[in-house]
């Protein structure tokens, strides 16, 4: 390869208007997920009477109705237009933050919540999959890092923003703060201007048809497998974490833990992607995967508040690091008009991981306890590896990846990356 073709790729624009845009949406809609789920449990036993498994639900069934959604956004956004899709969800996405105080009833209050969580599910599918398109292709890893790190601090602040506001403004103040940030991601995506994929002469019916290779993407469906087993451990620590401390006589130690996972996790995705792009897939994701299974490790024996720290650093690393790395392959696998699938086929998966956590792991804590659960669970990261091996890291390194990434080698006939 010539220096010129060198040069010309390493002028490739990463930051643009549109790019920065995008991050603020991102961080404003995650922000207001974290709020409400902190506080929408206690809020629906303070408010309605609910019981623990109704209290529970309120909080969870956002996820739900985002997750019924994600089976039709990869499909429609590209059908009907990812910015009418995205302003159009993200208006919904406002509206339900200011019904919050009108609801009533419990029953009203888990319809609202599951509308939300849908005009989440199809928003948040429109804006990762421009984003994709707006990264230059030769950067999708390093952009995938900046992008997500608008997912970072929304777990810190999100919760401590719901604690806050609710305890000197009360529920009415946390809802108008969560009403005021809808807004202001509604106002980015109208300035937001997003690639649309164009099938010019194909037919209304097959674009609106709706098979399953419109809701799950084949291609990255193994990886995106890959994405749910991390999901469903990571899990285990956003669920049990808290308990688990306690009964050590270690609290301190787990809020401790969330604090250098997040600033970890900060770190990370500012350089990673960068590795990725430059040196491949399996140079940040193998690392990052034995980082995580260290970390889980050390959590199953945690013997004192140091070593549970130090699994929250690793789990920063490693977690943190592993799903911008996942993301940029999945997009690097496909045709423009195939990412939205294959994000929402991402998403999926990794919303199964977490939504089935506490119903697979909860038994497991019950029956043989918090240790026994986390030496589990590192020992699913440890069988996620061996499958991240066999369905990409074994072709990333034969077929060298990484290099026509960075070179911009790619189809001239169908402008993308080859199969791995």
């Amino acid at each position: 390869m010539s220096q010129d073709a060198k040069d010309q790729d390493t002028k490739e624009k990463l930051f643009s208007w549109n790019f920065a845009l995008a991050i603020l949406i991102n961080l404003c809609i995650t922000t207001v997920f974290f709020i409400l789920v902190t506080a929408m449990a206690v809020y629906a036993a303070t408010e309605f009477g609910a019981g623990e498994t109704a209290a529970g639900f309120a909080a969870s069934a956002f996820v739900v109705g985002a997750l019924g959604a994600r089976f039709f956004a990869g499909k429609y956004v590209n059908t009907l237009g990812r910015k009418p899709i995205l302003v159009i969800c993200l208006l919904i996405f406002t509206l339900a933050g200011v019904a919050y105080p009108v609801i009533d009833s419990y029953g009203w209050l888990i319809a609202l919540r599951l509308f939300h969580g849908i005009a989440l599910g199809f928003g948040q599918t429109a804006l990762t999959s421009a984003v994709f398109d707006i990264i230059p292709r030769s950067r999708r890893g390093e952009g995938s890092g900046y992008y997500l790190l608008a997912n970072s601090l929304p777990p810190a602040l999100g919760p401590l923003a719901a604690i806050q506001l609710t305890a000197v403004y009360g529920y009415t103040g946390m809802f108008t703060a969560v009403s005021l940030i809808s807004a202001l991601s509604f106002l980015f995506a109208c300035l937001i201007r997003t690639p649309e994929v164009k099938q010019p002469g194909t037919p209304l019916r097959e674009r609106l048809r709706l098979g399953p290779s419109d809701v799950i993407e084949p291609r990255v469906f193994p990886i995106a497998v890959v994405a749910m087993l991390l999901g469903l451990t990571f899990a285990s620590v956003m669920t049990f974490l808290n308990g688990y401390a306690q009964s050590l006589g270690m609290t301190d130690a787990a809020s401790i833990y969330f604090v250098v996972y997040a600033a970890t996790m900060l770190v990370a995705r500012l350089f990673m992607g960068r590795i990725q792009d430059r040196y491949g897939d399996n140079v940040v994701i193998m690392p990052a995967l034995g980082g995580f299974i260290v970390s889980m490790g050390l959590l199953a024996w945690s013997p004192h508040q140091g070593v549970m720290i130090a699994a929250g650093v690793l789990a920063g690393f490693g977690f943190g690091a592993l799903l911008p790395a996942i993301q940029a392959v999945i997009a690097s696998k496909l045709r423009t008009h195939r990412i939205s699938i294959g994000i929402s086929t991402f998403f999926i998966m990794m919303d199964m991981g977490f939504g089935f956590a506490p119903l697979a792991l909860g038994p497991v804590v019950e029956a043989f306890g918090y240790h026994v659960m986390y030496a589990g669970c590192a020992a699913v990261v440890v069988l996620t590896l061996g499958l991240y091996w066999l369905v990409h890291g074994k072709f990333s390194v034969r077929q060298g990846v990484a290099r026509r990434r960075t070179r911009g080698w790619v189809n001239d006939a169908t402008g993308v990356l080859p199969r791995v």
